[in-house]
């Protein structure tokens, strides 16, 4: 009980910490990409999926 208790806090932790973490890269990655490029790539625009998914997953936990 303790066991699987631990575990699902555990795991809502990294969660917690590693999506705003993602989210921050991707933006800042997607950011630097469409400089380079002088607007939206095909790059950039998947970065901007992945941190659309994180600030909606982390959402969700609130």
């Amino acid at each position: 009980m303790w066991a699987l208790l631990l575990r699902r806090v555990r795991l809502l932790v990294v969660v917690a910490l590693l999506l705003p973490v993602t989210a921050a890269v991707a933006r800042a990655l997607a950011r630097t990409a469409e400089r380079r490029h002088g607007g939206p790539t095909v790059l950039s625009r998947g970065l901007r999926l992945v941190e659309g998914a994180a600030r909606r997953v982390r959402g969700m936990l609130r």
